[in-house]
């Protein structure tokens, strides 16, 4: 076990529901899976599960699957290849998507409705703690889920909310959301894989620019394996998936003036290296303030349209609360 506990046991707690279930771990407090009883009998598990602890991983790969909080969010690591007029930054500390996401959550409370969990961020960093709240809607297919952020000292940092939803062999349609523009990545996501022309602009997921043609992001899996991260500006939720076989529809709602933007990552099988190994298809849409997944590793100049992407603000003595709804309606 590592001294700083990210090789503890992993612990799941249930909510459950007359419209569902849903579990939460310690790893990173993440969400799922989920299941929505959405009438007649009928349901959709729309979170991801990607794999089960084996002991080969550490931090939050140990067992990734469904939501969490990533404060900070992104990469640690600039890529190889950025373009010559993006400043290089070194991250204040070595855990991708944040101290949260790779380390254990405590419960703190418990209820017939709801689960309450916390974590305290090390002694010397800017955030003292996080709550998180994930709360079931007694009316409904639908879980309302709250993260408080207490901050010891004024910071702005990168962050992200990171739902990530499964794509079943059936298929997804991405309906999406009402946008401004789409960015592709600086540079290839997953070198030698990803499909899509750094640095272009696009107006429609149907038409993502590629050396082949257009792509067509809307409908998952795609034939070809890829991995592709797109910055969609403007985002105005809820943004909403369509699982064909299942005949439902799954909503993502949040307040777009905390989180302007959604990140899609698309996985389609495109690593190939392990854990991933040629076997994950996912799709996360994940509602941020921050620029891509870079924010912690690179500035860009002042005339990139996301220049101004540059995180949240949280103060000290000033707790803020970021709140996110995620439900489920037959078609």
């Amino acid at each position: 076990m590592n001294t700083d506990g990210t090789m503890d046991k992993i612990e799941r707690w249930k909510l459950k529901w007359k419209h569902g279930e849903a579990e939460v771990q310690t790893l990173g407090g993440m969400l799922a899976p989920v299941r929505f009883d959405i009438g007649n009998g009928r349901s959709v598990s729309p979170m991801q599960v990607a794999w089960e602890d084996d002991g080969s991983q550490v931090g939050l790969m140990r067992a990734l699957r469904g939501e969490w909080p990533c404060l900070p969010f992104g990469m640690v690591d600039a890529p190889a290849n950025l373009p010559s007029d993006m400043a290089r930054r070194k991250a204040d500390d070595g855990w991708v998507h944040g101290y949260g996401a790779n380390h254990m959550w405590e419960l703190a409370d418990q209820s017939d409705r709801s689960l309450t969990l916390q974590i305290a961020y090390p002694k010397d960093g800017e955030i003292e703690r996080l709550e998180r709240k994930i709360e079931a809607d007694p009316d409904a297919p639908a879980l309302t889920v709250s993260l408080t952020v207490h901050a010891r000292r004024d910071v702005v940092l990168p962050f992200a909310l990171h739902p990530t939803f499964a794509v079943p062999a059936s298929g997804v349609e991405i309906l999406a959301c009402p946008f401004d523009a789409i960015y592709t990545y600086p540079v290839p996501q997953e070198p030698g894989v990803s499909r899509t022309i750094p640095n272009r602009t696009a107006v429609s997921l149907q038409r993502i620019p590629t050396a082949h043609g257009p792509m067509d992001a809307t409908r998952l899996p795609m034939p070809e394996m890829t991995e592709e991260l797109l910055q969609i500006a403007g985002c105005k939720p809820p943004f909403v998936l369509r699982y064909i076989e299942q005949q439902a529809d799954v909503f993502l709602d949040w307040n777009a003036e905390d989180l302007p933007d959604a990140l899609l990552w698309i996985s389609n099988g495109g690593r190939a290296h392990k854990p991933w190994s040629g076997r994950h298809f996912a799709v996360g849409v994940e509602p941020g303030n921050s620029f891509y997944d870079l924010g912690r590793v690179a500035a860009p100049t002042s005339r990139h349209p996301l220049a101004d992407r540059k995180g949240l603000a949280f103060s000290s003595g000033q707790s803020r609360t970021i709140s996110y709804r995620l439900s489920a309606l037959a078609l």
